[in-house]
C-alpha cells in the first residue's frame, strides 16, 4: 500500500481508540506494538486522538558536551504529517523534547511527537496545541547528557521497533505502532470492528446482557 493511500485513510482514525487497535492486532496475530505504558500524553488529555507517519530519531547518552547541530537538522527536515519519535538508547535524565522543537515541528506539518524520556516547556507546548507523549517532565537540557546521533532511521522503544513511515496512533490510553506492511489488514479489520463496538455500547446502555451482545458482535 502506497504512503499516499495510507495517509488518505488516516483521517478516519478519530473514530477509533488505541485499545481497539491493539485488540484487532492481537486477533490478527500481529505481535504487540504498544509502546511502554509509562509513555503517556503530557499533559493528560482524555479526548486526544492523533495519528501520523513515524519519523524516528535516535539519541545516545553521553557525559561530553555535544552541540545540538544534528537535532537542528532533524527539526528542519521533518516531513508533513509526521509523528516524530525521539528514542534514547538509555534514559539521560534530560528533556528529549521541548517548546521550540514543538514550534518547528508544527510549522513543518508534524502532527505529534513521542519520546521515551523527558519533556519540558509545557506553557509553549500548550499554547501551540501540539500533542506530545513522554515519560516524565524534566527541566534539564540535553547537552552533556545526550546527543541526537541520527534521524529518519529505525529505532526501538521498549522492545517495539519503529521504522520510518510506520503508522503511529496515540490517544489518552497511550501510543501504538502499526507496521506499514500490516496497515491495510489492520485498517480493514478496524472498519469492521468499530460498528460492533458501537452496537455493543448501545446495547449495554439499553440494558442488554453482555453475554448476549458478545455472542452477536464478538466484542467487549
Amino acid at each position: 500500500m502506497s504512503l499516499s493511500v495510507i495517509h488518505s485513510q488516516l483521517s478516519v482514525f478519530d473514530q477509533f481508540f488505541t485499545p481497539l487497535v491493539s485488540d484487532v492486532m492481537d486477533r490478527l496475530g500481529i505481535a504487540s506494538h504498544v509502546l511502554p505504558h509509562e509513555i503517556q500524553s503530557i499533559p493528560f488529555d482524555p479526548t486526544l486522538k492523533v495519528v501520523g507517519l513515524a519519523y524516528p530519531c535516535r539519541v545516545i547518552p553521553t557525559s561530553e558536551y555535544v552541540e545540538i547541530t544534528k537535532l537542528l537538522e532533524m527539526v528542519d527536515s521533518i516531513p508533513k504529517h509526521s509523528f516524530v519519535v525521539v528514542a534514547a538508547d538509555a534514559d539521560i535524565d534530560a528533556a528529549l523534547w521541548g517548546g521550540l522543537m514543538s514550534t518547528r515541528a508544527k510549522a513543518r506539518g508534524a502532527v505529534a511527537a513521542v519520546v521515551n524520556g523527558g519533556i519540558r516547556d509545557f506553557e509553549q507546548i500548550d499554547m501551540l496545541g501540539f500533542p506530545v507523549f513522554g515519560t516524565y517532565r524534566c527541566i534539564k537540557d540535553i547537552r552533556r547528557r545526550g546527543y541526537m546521533a541520527e534521524y529518519n532511521t529505525t529505532v526501538d522503544i521498549g522492545g517495539v521497533t519503529i521504522r520510518p513511515n510506520d503508522v503511529l496512533f496515540g490517544d489518552a490510553n497511550g501510543v501504538i505502532v502499526i507496521p506499514q506492511e500490516h496497515f491495510k489488514q489492520v485498517y480493514i479489520e478496524l472498519m469492521k470492528k468499530i460498528e460492533g463496538e458501537r452496537q455493543t455500547a448501545t446495547g449495554l446502555q439499553e440494558g442488554k446482557a453482555a453475554r448476549e451482545l458478545f455472542s452477536e458482535f464478538e466484542t467487549f
